[in-house]
């Protein structure tokens, strides 16, 4: 470049002359230049000063309204001076931002509400695709769900062809980010959906339903504070009652949808979870059998699966 240009020539004088008075050129001489570097150039630009600022968006939260069944739970009002728990509309960016430094009893108000009584669904289907994956090969049927109005995307992972037939092995899972992208070893859900996919692989056709149910239906932000609560010692089932969160809210109003959809006479469903099995009857699905789907227990979620167990009557006898 020329300054780089000028600069050398002026330093090749110096070492020549060694004269201080070039040397205190070439510093004069860079400084100037170093300064004109670091003013843009608006001359000619269609561009004001107020443009070229990065204004930052608004932050917004958005009330997640999951409905769910099975729940005795009302949100708590905010104290004074606290954010609400309706969307945190008035809620300044930096007092959400002191969440996790908030006394454990002040989580009640800035929890997300998660129960309304459901008063409409309805479920679309919108696509179809070959999904070749490292596991093996499958059908992915895409949904839209609606509760009340709030959309969530089940999708059906098909192997082999189910429709028209009976006792089709189906497994209905609840999407958790922890583990099954984290790897977070605080649960068996990821393990659970692998077993699911490898079972009906070697014994389909068979069908996983993949609904977006984070934490038994609290939501993703929800479920990580319960595991606070969890790490002060109580169980998944008080983790969830001392933050005012019901122990399991999931609805499966689309499982019955897709089912249907598939034309599956009857499901045999993969599960330890009884619950799962009752909500399903009542929504009119043809539940002819049950497949276990048991996963050993490591040394962080030994407890989780015991309280499972014995709080919530999910039958996994092996623990």
């Amino acid at each position: 470049s020329i300054r780089d240009a000028f600069s050398t020539q002026l330093l090749h004088s110096a070492l020549i002359t060694k004269s201080t008075e070039t040397l205190r050129q070439i510093n004069m001489t860079m400084a100037t230049l170093a300064k004109a570097a670091t003013v843009p150039a608006l001359s000619g630009s269609s561009f004001s000063k107020n443009e070229l600022r990065c204004k930052a968006p608004r932050a917004s939260v958005v009330p997640r309204k999951s409905a769910c069944i099975e729940a005795n739970y009302s949100p708590r009002a905010a104290k004074p001076g606290q954010p609400s728990n309706d969307g945190m509309k008035n809620t300044s960016a930096n007092q959400r931002l002191v969440f996790s430094r908030r006394p454990p009893m002040e989580l009640h108000s800035l929890m997300t509400p998660v129960v309304e009584d459901i008063r409409y669904t309805q479920t679309d289907f919108i696509a179809e695709t070959q999904l070749p994956t490292h596991g093996g090969h499958y059908r992915v049927r895409a949904y839209r769900h609606w509760v009340n109005g709030s959309p969530t995307e089940p999708l059906a992972i098909i192997h082999g062809d189910v429709e028209g037939l009976e006792d089709v092995p189906v497994r209905v899972h609840d999407a958790c980010f922890t583990s099954e992208v984290l790897g977070s070893m605080k649960c068996d859900c990821a393990d659970q959906l692998n077993l699911a996919l490898k079972y009906i692989q070697e014994n389909g056709p068979g069908v996983v339903v993949y609904l977006q149910q984070e934490g038994r239906g609290i939501g993703l932000a929800n479920k990580i504070a319960a595991y606070m609560m969890q790490e002060q010692g109580h169980d998944t089932v008080d983790a969830n009652r001392i933050l005012g969160l019901p122990d399991d809210c999931r609805e499966y109003s689309a499982v019955a949808s897709m089912i249907k959809d598939l034309k599956m006479k009857s499901i045999k469903l993969i599960t330890n979870n009884p619950r799962k099995i009752n909500c399903l009857n009542e929504l009119g699905v043809n539940v002819s059998g049950r497949i276990s789907s048991l996963v050993p227990s490591n040394e962080v979620n030994d407890g989780y699966l015991k309280a499972k167990a014995k709080r919530m009557g999910h039958m996994m006898d092996h623990l």
